[in-house]
């Protein structure tokens, strides 16, 4: 079949197919370096290399988390009658109950692994975020009324 159409549209063939092929590798390549970027930028813990410094992470994204929190919900409780702060403060107990339990099932599968503390502890400031978007909501909610 190459004998019919001559040995040129067979280079040009095989240069077309080559081009194409290394095409994709290059964009394949290019989108994983984006990806790695991305990871990287999200990265909680730029830096760290070992398990102690990731957990020692982990840990202080929990008290930052927590520390934010606990501004916020102080601000909502100065803010509130009588009858809202026993709501609120029994709304965060059951809350903290929620959130405990969560990240004891969410970290379930490492407990006992020296990996166990920083996926608990990176749970509860995930969670943590989350809880004080919510009561950010209300504080903004409430001083709009």
């Amino acid at each position: 079949m190459w004998r019919k159409f001559g040995a040129g549209v067979f280079a040009l063939l095989l240069i077309f197919f080559c081009t194409l092929a290394v095409s994709a590798q290059a964009a394949a390549a290019a989108a994983a370096a984006a990806t790695q970027d991305e990871v990287d930028r999200e990265a909680p813990c730029p830096g760290a290399n070992t398990q102690f410094e990731l957990t020692r992470c982990a840990a202080r994204a929990r008290d930052q988390a927590d520390a934010e929190l606990n501004n916020v919900y102080r601000g909502l409780m100065k803010d509130a009658g009588t009858t809202e702060r026993v709501k609120l403060r029994a709304a965060q107990l059951a809350w903290i109950k929620f959130r405990d339990t969560h990240c004891d099932y969410e970290s379930v599968g490492n407990k006992g692994g020296s990996i166990y503390p920083m996926v608990y502890s990176f749970c509860l400031a995930k969670v943590t975020v989350a809880r004080t978007k919510q009561l950010q909501e209300i504080l903004r909610e409430g001083s709009e009324q």
